[in-house]
């Protein structure tokens, strides 16, 4: 049970105007003033999250009071400023239903859990001790669901509720007291609802809404890091003026599959070898841990750039025989789940809730546990490309690699899944894709897995009114992974970036020619900028700048090439790159401790600590002068 606190001092709470609420909490009966209705929120947010055990606490934190607050203390001539609460950190999640599949898991409900922390009572009943709870309600099953021991339970949530977050409400009174609370908010659906209130011009001119501006340009690529940890570390990102942070691919995946050889289990590269694109559940989080993550850093106004594998399919599960996507074992662990009783987690867990036929236009619902590719949806050889096939364009754009068997643009289903996967990324909020392995795509299947491509958006200006908001228009950070290794690639690449003026690259070249200058006998001449010349054939502003990713030191001897002598080489050419106008340099981090073949450069380590002091923000001005420079290298 929260206890009410006594309200702000600074401000009239007792002002007669002001809307009063009636609160009931077991015996306890108040009635509060607006202002002191507020503290509650605030409190409770405080003591117990957004999803309070409680059903009381929920009901009085809702986005539906706290509309009718706002639109109280409008009403009154208060003034109002709002902006993000970058110190909040929710830990809880809702499975959030797919609301054409009513039949799943009940009309108008959304299954949310509460870990149960196995602690039996002292009068030795059997009757659980549960922790706080991930959304409340009546409890429909005493099984835990198939993560982390959760319980399930539904209850009515709208999706508008779902998206909203925490925000702090500076509230002046009109005699210029102030006083800061905390309020749970959707800031479009506030700004819907308060339209349709009797608010003078004037009143409504006394609410602005603050959105954070972007740290920078640069981008994090967090290999290996679960949604959790980027979480924690995020204010810590923003303060090092990185724009962007690059995550492993968000699909289904695993790095234990049954036929997965002993050896290899628990390697990075599964996460590049996708189960489903229809759910995401893997290593590093599940959908909810993701949503919260993109959430979390719009609040820093950082952007999720997720890897988008879209070329080839994995090899672990069920050996890959059948081509049968997600595999037999995976399909009946979730079948199992669901006749268990607990239908919630996985459903909650379907990114893509339903297909639509390029024709008919009609929908196809997915259903988790129901296979969503097969045979026919992959190139029919079944070969490896060999070493001496590199500049074999048909082998490698229709043969597989190391196993994975490679999806085919002739495939209808393949192209709807992808569509579909990149709508419902923009509808969470995902500003860009980075497209893995590029080079072993037909032009075709890129043209068609992302269209319509999105190529801008509108983003509020950081300081606007609620209602009159202003906006600029930015890009869609969209770009491919197509790894330069001979003349016939630089021709394919260059051939893209002509007909897609939507994506930006990764520079190769520009990175050999760093290696080579740094190099022993090398001549850093050959990096400066030279009138009527150009250090590189991707334009400037499309080109994405690396001196390592994850590739180079986690795949044996195969990318030696491209990895530099010594640390220090790496730590001055991410200098030089990070100062290049127009460039975003990409810096590598490991979040945690994995299984490697080689050595992992960690985010602590000399070649990321080294940028992070000194390197990247005296670069990162990228985003404003250097941007506006009429100096182009």
């Amino acid at each position: 049970m929260f206890s009410i606190k006594p309200g702000p001092r600074n401000l009239p709470i007792g002002n007669p105007t002001l809307l009063s609420w009636n609160i009931t909490d077991g015996d306890l009966n108040s009635k509060l003033n607006t202002l002191e209705y507020l503290n509650c929120i605030t409190n409770i947010i405080n003591s117990c999250g957004v999803y309070p055990q409680d059903l009381k606490h929920r009901e009085i934190i809702s986005t539906f009071h706290a509309e009718k607050v706002i639109n109280d203390l409008l009403k009154n001539d208060y003034k109002i400023s709002l902006f993000p609460d970058t110190t909040y950190r929710e830990l809880n999640k809702a499975a959030q239903r797919s609301i054409t599949a009513p039949d799943r898991i009940g009309e108008g409900k959304t299954w949310v859990y509460q870990r149960d922390t196995m602690v039996e009572r002292g009068d030795n009943s059997g009757v659980h001790q549960y922790g706080p709870a991930e959304h409340f309600t009546h409890i429909i099953s005493d099984k835990p669901s198939p993560k982390d021991k959760y319980v399930a339970y539904a209850i009515n949530i709208p999706d508008y509720e779902l998206a909203a977050d925490v925000y702090n409400i500076n509230v002046t009174s009109p005699t210029g007291q102030q006083e800061t609370f905390k309020i749970l908010i959707n800031p479009e659906h506030l700004r819907q609802t308060l339209e349709r209130k009797s608010l003078t011009a004037v009143q409504k001119s006394q609410c602005e809404i603050i959105t954070p501006k972007k740290p920078g340009e640069a981008i994090l690529h967090a290999f290996n890091a679960t949604y959790q940890q980027i979480r924690k570390n995020i204010s810590e990102f923003a303060r090092c003026h990185y724009g962007y942070i690059q995550i492993p691919p968000v699909t289904t995946f695993r790095a234990d599959g049954p036929e997965t050889p002993e050896e290899e289990k628990g390697y990075w590269f599964h996460a590049y070898q996708p189960e489903d694109l229809c759910t995401i559940h893997n290593p590093m989080g599940d959908l909810q841990d993701f949503i919260a993550l993109v959430k979390d850093a719009k609040k820093f106004g950082i952007d999720i750039i997720p890897d988008y594998t879209f070329n080839f399919m994995g090899i672990g599960g069920s050996g890959k025989n059948d081509l049968d996507y997600p595999s037999a074992d995976i399909r009946a662990k979730i079948s199992k789940d669901i006749e268990s009783g607990i239908p919630g987690y996985w459903q909650g867990q379907v990114l893509i809730p339903f297909i639509i036929d390029p024709l008919t236009k009609e929908r196809d619902q997915i259903h988790p546990e129901d296979i969503h590719l097969t045979a026919k949806d992959f190139e029919a050889s079944k070969d490896n490309i060999s070493k001496d096939e590199w500049e074999n364009l048909h082998a490698l754009k229709e043969k597989r690699l190391n196993g994975m068997p490679k999806t085919t643009p002739k495939s209808d289903q393949v192209i709807m899944l992808q569509n579909q996967y990149v709508r419902e990324m923009r509808k969470y909020g995902v500003r860009g894709l980075r497209y893995d392995a590029a080079k072993h795509s037909k032009h075709e299947q890129i043209e068609r897995s992302i269209t319509p491509p999105l190529k801008n958006y509108n983003e509020r200006l950081h300081n606007t009114n609620l209602f009159n908001p202003k906006y600029q228009k930015k890009a869609v950070m969209n770009y491919m992974e197509y790894l330069v290794t001979c003349p016939l690639d630089e021709q394919q690449m260059s051939s893209l970036l002509y007909e897609r003026d939507d994506l930006s690259a990764i520079d190769f070249s520009l990175l050999m020619k760093t290696i080579k200058a740094f190099s022993f006998g090398g001549d850093l001449q050959t990096l400066a900028s030279k009138p009527g010349s150009t250090i590189s054939s991707i334009p400037s502003e499309r080109r994405i700048l690396i001196n390592i990713n994850h590739d180079f030191p986690n795949n044996g001897n195969l990318f030696n090439d491209f990895l530099f002598n010594h640390q220090q080489d790496e730590q001055l050419a991410m200098a030089y790159m990070a100062a290049l106008p127009f460039s975003r340099p990409l810096v590598y981090w490991d979040g945690q401790v994995l299984k490697s073949t080689t050595e992992i450069k960690m985010m602590m380590g000399p070649l990321v600590s080294a940028v992070r002091r000194g390197l990247i923000k005296v670069a990162l001005p990228i985003s404003s002068s250097t941007m506006n420079s009429t100096h182009y290298i």
